[in-house]
């Protein structure tokens, strides 16, 4: 039974979802997503997989969620891992602290699949983040609870409807944020912007599975 679920998991993780010339759709929210886009900082970026948020033993949909990088800054900083496979590096944590050293710019793109209101946001991130900008002091990177205070912020709207985008670019420890449309003044903190990605790329992801399907496309962007 365990070879059986290791071969399943296997499998799942070699086509993560379905894939057009131009988008890739999330399986389980039928959401797509470009292949390609413009972080909220302005870089060109690409695709490294999706991933769902979902909440309660329900497992309530709330939003899917896009992992973007800088394709030429990536294969430079993660050279060593080019070659191995969405299992392997799905399944290497040294590959997730790569990533979560920030050393080229990055992009976690939100799309709500369910309606919620800007507060109801603004308290799960504020409840994801600030243990972990606590933690991101302990390892020298100051500041993170003022700076997380002012992203709370930005879901100052009434409502995040199905569809709504967000998107999250961090590039020079700076978060730069687009919250349904409207870009906001660039947040100067790599306490921020280690918490944001620590989210779904750390050690306690809020969606382990997502954890995994999110850096399926990486072999491809490593490829010499």
């Amino acid at each position: 039974m365990r070879t059986t679920l290791t071969l399943l998991a296997a499998a799942a993780l070699a086509v993560p979802a379905t894939a057009t010339a131009q988008t890739v759709t999330e399986p389980s929210s039928q959401v797509a997503f470009p292949v390609s886009l413009a972080g909220a900082d302005g870089s060109s970026q690409v695709l490294t997989g999706t991933g769902l948020r979902t909440r309660t033993v329900l497992k309530v949909k709330v939003y899917a969620f896009g992992l973007y990088v800088d394709e030429a800054q990536a294969r430079s900083a993660l050279a060593s891992y080019a070659g191995q496979t969405p299992e392997q590096l799905a399944g290497a944590p040294a590959f997730y602290d790569a990533l979560l050293r920030m050393s080229f710019p990055m992009t976690m793109r939100l799309v709500m699949t369910r309606n919620v209101t800007g507060e109801q946001m603004s308290e799960a991130f504020d409840g994801a983040l600030r243990p972990r900008v606590v933690a991101a002091a302990g390892r020298g990177m100051p500041g993170g609870e003022a700076a997380l205070d002012q992203f709370r912020g930005y879901f100052s709207v009434e409502r995040l409807t199905e569809g709504t985008e967000l998107v999250f670019t961090c590039a020079g420890g700076s978060l730069h944020s687009t919250v349904a449309g409207d870009h906001k003044a660039a947040i100067p903190s790599p306490a921020l912007c280690w918490a944001l990605f620590d989210v779904y790329l750390g050690a306690q992801p809020i969606s382990p599975g997502g954890k995994r399907t999110v850096v399926s496309r990486f072999p491809a962007v490593l490829r010499p």
